[in-house]
């Protein structure tokens, strides 16, 4: 049932509410919404703004690396063999140095390992050939070396001596140790003759090195220090002069008396050696098995020293030598 307007002002009324109602009923509404300009209306029907995502930063284009270039090695050398005609020193390898290693070894020289490679045992083996030969003493291995080792003609040991024994000839700076196996030859210094200050008795004495005929009066088997130098594994023939390893055997005579080997020479030699082995020893002026070889000539007092500790074969009597004991100009007191 419809209720009707009792007045006719209600009635005025109805247009206007029907009005209304629609406008409700139609689903669109006033709304005011402050902003910066004032009130804007909005719309009910309005769509949503859409956000669109910024856009994302294009990254920069990475620059273009060129490899660098790989530095060029410098070309390593390769080491060439010796040739029959090159002259032949330390740092030369190949079958010639072998063929000469070889060689040496069949003549009684201990070059070291025959192994093909120039040492400090060839060059040392070397200059004992030279000696031998009355060559120039250089430690290498030219013409002249080669020429001789097809067909040396240096004098071997004086025969007629006992064996075993060390026989040193100090004219060519060489010593021959004989044994019942055959004789070996090796490279020595011997006494330079120079005058120095003797250290314990502060005079003024010459290194000389005795000739004569002497046996081994004891060993040491170590290094013994002594006032002039180290003398490597001694055999002391006569007082305090020795035949021992050095780690310098120069083609000349150098030492304050002794006689010097390589210390390589001497750990072969030593253990051959017992007290009681000849030791002999000769220059042009006293020869073995002349008249006067009786040793160095001069005054003064015997040698007393580059070692006179008793050896590791402990005490010992002093072996008297086989001739008349040299006198000396001069002590020694070291190698």
């Amino acid at each position: 049932m419809r209720l009707q307007p009792r007045t006719p002002r209600a009635r005025r009324f109805l247009p206007l509410a029907a009005l209304l109602t629609a406008v409700l009923a139609g689903g669109v509404a006033t709304v005011y919404a402050s902003g910066t300009n004032g009130p804007t209306a909005l719309r009910s029907d309005a769509q949503p703004a859409v956000l669109s995502p910024a856009p994302a930063a294009t990254p920069a284009p990475l620059a273009t690396v060129t490899p660098t270039a790989a530095a060029t090695a410098a070309p390593v050398a390769t080491p060439t063999p010796a040739r029959e005609t090159d002259l032949l020193a330390a740092g030369s390898f190949g079958p010639v140095v072998l063929g000469v290693q070889q060689r040496l070894t069949a003549l009684g020289y201990r070059p070291g390992p025959v192994d093909g490679h120039y040492g400090a045992q060839l060059a040392s083996a070397v200059m004992a050939f030279q000696k031998h030969e009355g060559l120039a003493r250089d430690g290498q291995v030219g013409p002249g070396v080669r020429s001789r080792l097809a067909a040396p003609t240096g004098a071997g040991p004086v025969s007629g001596q006992p064996v075993p024994r060390i026989e040193v000839d100090l004219a060519r700076q060489i010593a021959f140790v004989v044994t019942g196996a055959g004789t070996t030859i090796l490279n020595v210094s011997s006494g330079s003759d120079a005058i120095y200050t003797d250290p314990r008795s502060h005079q003024q004495v010459q290194a000389s090195t005795p000739t004569g005929s002497y046996r081994v009066q004891r060993r040491l088997d170590y290094p013994e220090v002594a006032p002039l130098g180290t003398l490597y594994r001694p055999l002391y023939f006569y007082g305090g002069w020795a035949v021992h390893g050095a780690e310098a055997v120069p083609a000349y005579p150098a030492s304050h008396g002794c006689v010097r080997v390589s210390d390589a020479d001497q750990d072969w030699l030593f253990p051959q050696v017992s007290v009681g082995t000849t030791v002999v020893l000769y220059d042009a002026k006293h020869p073995v098995g002349v008249q006067g070889f009786t040793g160095q000539t001069g005054s003064g007092p015997p040698p007393q020293g580059e070692g006179t500790a008793p050896g590791a074969d402990g005490p010992t009597a002093t072996a008297a030598p086989s001739v008349a004991p040299p006198v000396t100009a001069s002590p020694v007191a070291g190698a």
